[in-house]
This record gives C-alpha cells, structure tokens and sequence, in this order.
C-alpha cells in the first residue's frame, strides 16, 4: 500500500510538473496573441488610412444618366457646368468610371486631379438636380465606424471630412474617432 502512495505521489508531483509546464506555455502563447492582436490593430489602421487617403480626390456619383455610347468624362463636365456653374477642363478629371452594381443607373467614381477641384464640386453639391447625388468615397471600414457611431444613439451628427471620421453629440462635444475606438468611454472622457 506504501508502495502505492509513493508511485500515486510521483505521478502526481510528475502531473504537476506537466500542469506548470503548459501554464507556462499558455502565458507566453497569450502575450504572444496579444502582441500579434496589437500589431494587426496597428496594421488594420494604416491600411484603412492609406486606403483612405489614397481615395481623398475620389468623388462617387449616384444617379448620373445612362445612355448608350456615353462619354462620361465630357458628360460629368457638362453637368457640373449647368447644374454648378463650374467650369471643369479635362485635366481636373483624372479618371472616371461606373462602378458594379446590381442597380441602374451604376454609381461613377470620378477622380479629380487634386483636393481643390474636389472641394470646388463639393461646395456645391446642395445645387444638384435629376436626383444626381454626390458623396466623399469612403472606405468600407471607416463606412462600418461611421454606421457604429449612429447607430450608438448617441450623436446628433457623424460625418467624413479630410480621411478622419467625426460626431457631434447633442450638447456639442465633437470629436474625431477612430476604428477600435470605445465610444463609451470617448464621451465619458470628454477627449
């Protein structure tokens, strides 16, 4: 029976090396999730600013006419002359196309040659007619923080300006926000 308990206590005191062997283990694969979970935070971040920024002279454009045999590039000028009364070069249009989409007309991207012509059209965007819309093109994921934000109930505005989202709340505290931001705690602390 001695014999027993002397085995039993090894084995036990032998599991126990085992237990501390995989804690041990365990803490540095935790640090190591946790490092890597920061880095791909970080990461995610100045992929969505790059990817931002990267679309900062982007216009996208809801509603645009749809003809046959169109020259988008010469038709968007046009429209932005009579309905803006701004007169736009072939230059100030870097790029322009439609984009996919399952309804019609397919939305444009156009690009413009530099922040000033975007901002000129943008002024004036309110002077649009035929329900043509135009909005700043906004990645996906600051399009997903923006949505966060209204839907928290919590502001009385949220906007995209100059690749940073905002919100204002009811009393006028306006601040930028950011992807991993925890709103809650943003307006607790007031910064």
């Amino acid at each position: 029976m001695q014999e027993k308990v002397e085995a039993l206590s090894i084995e036990n005191e032998h599991l126990r090396r085992k237990i501390d062997q995989n804690e041990a283990k365990t803490i540095s694969i935790r640090k190591e999730l946790s490092e890597t979970t920061e880095i791909a935070k970080v990461t995610n971040i100045s992929s969505n600013y790059n990817e931002q920024y990267s679309r900062k002279n982007n216009i996208k454009v809801y509603n645009f006419p749809w003809k046959e045999q169109q020259d988008l590039r010469q038709d968007f000028i046009q429209m932005v002359k009579s309905d803006l009364n701004i007169t736009l070069h072939d230059r100030d249009i870097v790029a322009i196309h439609r984009l996919p989409a399952q309804r019609e007309p397919r939305p444009l991207i156009v690009r413009c040659f530099n922040t000033d012509v975007k901002r000129s059209i943008m002024r004036k965007r309110k002077e649009l007619r035929n329900k043509v819309k135009f909005v700043d093109d906004v990645t996906t994921r600051n399009m997903a923080l923006i949505k966060r934000l209204e839907d928290s109930g919590r502001f009385d505005q949220v906007w995209y300006f100059n690749c940073g989202i905002y919100g204002r709340t009811d009393n006028g505290l306006q601040m930028k926000y950011g992807l991993y931001d925890d709103i809650n705690r943003r307006l607790r602390e007031g910064k």
